[in-house]
């Protein structure tokens, strides 16, 4: 696999990691607004996923499908976070926000300058999406806290 697909494929886990537990998230959440604003982040980051995997595609390889196990195992702790606060929004949105943290670490990764051109054309074509679902999840967990 060549380097760019290898790095697009990791921007294409982070986000299937965010696609699933924003997804859990909203049919978790009793929170109307709450549940439109996870699932319009999932499908947001589904559609930047899909154009990462145009062209990981292109370039001759099978891009993933799925997040990662580590994905898996966060969704599960905040599952149990939840499941001990009285503000179960609270938790799941904490945790979703951290997971916006991690997403918006990968894009910015790909935009280091040892990157191949591709993968930084897209990261920089993609970060002012990510930067808004991590700064809008930021404004909501602080909100919450407040």
């Amino acid at each position: 696999m060549n380097k760019t697909a290898k790095t697009l494929n990791h921007l294409v886990e982070a986000l299937n990691d965010g696609i699933d537990f924003h997804q859990h998230a909203a049919k978790e959440t009793s929170h109307p607004g709450y549940r439109e604003l996870f699932q319009r982040m999932a499908a947001l980051k589904g559609r930047i996923a899909v154009d990462l995997k145009s062209e990981i595609a292109h370039q001759g390889v099978e891009p993933d499908q799925d997040g990662t196990w580590l994905g898996s195992i966060r969704k599960g702790y905040a599952d149990l976070k939840a499941s001990l606060k009285k503000d179960s929004d609270a938790a799941y949105i904490a945790t979703l926000e951290e997971q916006e943290d991690r997403v918006l670490e990968a894009f910015r990764d790909a935009l280091d300058a040892g990157q191949p051109v591709r993968v930084r054309e897209l990261a920089a074509r993609h970060l002012p999406e990510v930067q808004q679902m991590h700064d809008q999840m930021r404004a909501l967990k602080k909100a919450k806290a407040a």
